[in-house]
Formats: structure tokens, sequence, C-alpha cells
């Protein structure tokens, strides 16, 4: 078989089944409950799960629910990615993979039609489920007087969602807390504080624009502690409220 994309909603009782190819499933809207192998997990916006082939599988939908499923041969092109279903796994989707599951759904009739389409786009998304599950980022080097900031960029976007105190980046830097602070800002003119700021407001913006997450989800996925903490974060840089930049859009 070829890999194949759908998306429909997952019906609303129990229901059971296994094939004989692997499957990911992940959510566009809604949840579902999912048990493989007596692995149970729910999947939904934030959350996916892979199948692997010969695996009985329970699954329901819970209410209103629209889902993506991804079904893949058992041997892929690319051979490293059949670790990712050597056995059954939920997995966290980050921004970055909702983004590219946004895309997925915008770009619907393209999958539906052009077989190269399903197998270009459902590539992608398995790597970078694969880097994300298996590869570890790497330390940053230590250059004498100045900063990475290239890879210091990687892991701050990496690590969006979690308290990132200077003393954190700092030690990936390999430098003291006082000697990154002051690297950093004669790297970039700002402090650490502030550049994360902005990095959160701009992750924030690229989900309000790209999936229809809540405002409280999109204010925990990128690092605020409230809805209303990024709504005034959002005031303050932008004049605008999260709610009226989605609108733009």
């Amino acid at each position: 078989m070829q890999a194949r994309i759908r998306s429909f909603p997952l019906p609303t009782r129990c229901l059971h089944h296994d094939h004989d190819y692997h499957q990911l499933v992940i959510a566009l809207s809604g949840s579902a409950e999912f048990e493989i192998a007596g692995y149970g997990g729910r999947v939904d916006a934030m959350h996916g799960c892979l199948v692997p082939a010969g695996e009985i599988h329970f699954y329901e939908g819970l209410g209103k629910n629209h889902h993506v499923v991804m079904d893949f041969p058992l041997h892929t092109a690319q051979q490293e990615l059949e670790r990712l279903f050597d056995r059954p796994r939920y997995f966290t989707a980050d921004a970055s993979l909702r983004l590219l599951l946004g895309f997925l759904e915008k770009e619907q009739r393209l999958w539906e039609e052009s077989r190269d389409a399903v197998e270009g786009m459902s590539k992608v998304f398995l790597g970078s489920l694969y880097q994300r599950l298996f590869e570890q980022p790497k330390a940053l080097p230590a250059p004498k007087g100045r900063l990475d900031l290239v890879s210091l960029e990687v892991y701050i976007q990496q690590h969006l969602a979690e308290p990132l105190p200077v003393a954190r980046l700092a030690e990936v830097a390999c430098v003291s807390p006082g000697h990154f602070h002051a690297l950093f800002r004669e790297a970039t003119g700002t402090t650490p504080a502030q550049y994360l700021t902005q990095a959160r407001l701009e992750r924030a913006q690229d989900l309000l624009r790209e999936t229809r997450l809540s405002m409280s989800v999109i204010a925990e996925e990128v690092g605020f502690a409230s809805q209303s903490s990024l709504a005034h974060a959002f005031q303050r840089y932008y004049g605008k409220t999260p709610g009226e930049i989605r609108n733009l859009h």
C-alpha cells in the first residue's frame, strides 16, 4: 500500500479493530479516547497516538470531533522512521507540529487528489515527530567572547512553554549567568527577558493565525501564566488583544 491521509469524525461509541499498516491519529478539533495493546490515552489537538500494524486498538470519539488519520505501509522509504512504530506511543504536539497540522488541514484538497502530496506531507510530519521523540538537542559550544545565537534560538523555540530563567540559558550556553547576560545584551541589544517575551508573543501570534486553539491553551503553550497575562502582553507590545489579532486572520 501507499501512504494515505484521511480526515473524519471518530464514532462516539467504543469500537476496536486492527490492520496490517501503521497509523497516526491526531485531532483537528475535539478529542477521542484510545487504548492500544492495553495502553490508554487521549487524542486531541495537543496529543496524538501512533498505532503499530497488527495492534488491536479501541477508540471512541468524545462528542463533536474531527481527526486526521495517516496510514503508512509496514516499510517506509525512510527506514529510520520505523522506530516510531516499534511500540504503541502517545505524543505531545508542540506548536510547530500543530502548525504542520494546520497546513495539512488547509491543503486537504491537495492530498485528496495527489499521491505525491500525500507522500511528501506524511513524511514531513513523521520526520518532524521523529526528531522530537528521538533526537536530543546538542549542547551549545562555549565560544570565547560571543554566543552561538542560532543554536540558542533553536533551544528557546523548543522550550517556550517552560520557564527559561537566565541561569538555565546560561547553563545551556556553558557560561556563567552574569557573563551570559552581558554577552546576550551585547549580541542582541536586548535583555534575555525581553527577548523571551518577544519570542513568546511571536509564537502566540502564529498559533492565533494558524490554529483554532483556545486563548488559555495558547497562553500555556507559549509560557504565559494565564490568558490574562498573555492579553496584557499583547496590549503592551502590539496595542491589540489576542482576539483582535485572531479576527484579522
